[in-house]
């Protein structure tokens, strides 16, 4: 390990548990990147079994979640405790996030589909929120194995958040002026708007595994 350091066997126990959840938000957040790539390639329909897929992953995220809260609360040494809950709840934020986009993608997909520069922006924020998600499970992998790349993957996360908010305010300034019925656009801006809070977990994320980066090679 970096620095021929060592994390104790508990420490080493709980990130094993996070990587394991943070699989679950990544394969939620596969599928929405998926299902954006199909709606903008012209097909329609997001089915009720994808419904049911995202949101059995959403229960296998909460389950993860219960066990990693569960055992973190019998840890009798861990000094970085604090900062490990928050990545658990950042984590489950991205899940229920991805669940949302999914259902409000399926309420659009069969009703209207971007064209130009607008569908240009959208496949551009789907790309950079999936890439940060990516860099955030690496991240939290290299936390038990080498920190200082742990830290330089969290530097990539925020550079990546920076980028989906120029892009999400480029979507809006093309999607008011555009001729879409209120109720899809009002639905298509909660969607791109859930994007972004998902892009901001994975940056507040970050934080907090700067932070444990920091206290683990002290």
């Amino acid at each position: 390990m970096d620095n021929d350091r060592f994390l104790n066997s508990e420490l080493s126990n709980i990130t094993q548990m996070l990587e394991e959840h943070f699989r679950a938000a990544l394969s939620a957040s596969k599928m929405v990147n998926n299902a954006v790539n199909d709606w903008l390639a012209g097909k329609s329909n997001i089915t009720a079994e994808d419904l049911r897929t995202i949101a059995n992953l959403e229960e296998k995220g909460d389950d993860l979640k219960h066990t990693i809260l569960i055992e973190l609360a019998k840890a009798n040494t861990l000094m970085q405790r604090e900062d490990l809950l928050r990545l658990v709840h950042y984590n489950d934020k991205l899940t229920d996030g991805a669940e949302w986009c999914m259902y409000h993608l399926a309420a659009i997909a069969g009703s209207w589909n971007p064209e130009g520069e607008l569908k240009e922006k959208i496949a551009k924020m789907s790309e950079l929120v999936i890439e940060e998600i990516t860099q955030q499970r690496e991240a939290v992998r290299f936390l038990s194995i080498n920190m200082d790349e742990s830290m330089k993957r969290a530097d990539d996360i925020c550079k990546l958040e920076k980028q989906v908010d120029v892009v999400q305010r480029e979507i809006v300034t093309l999607l008011y002026p555009a001729s879409i019925p209120l109720a899809i656009l009002l639905r298509f801006r909660d969607f791109i708007n859930m994007m972004e809070d998902i892009a901001n977990f994975g940056e507040d994320a970050a934080i907090t595994i700067r932070t444990l980066s920091l206290t683990l090679n002290m």
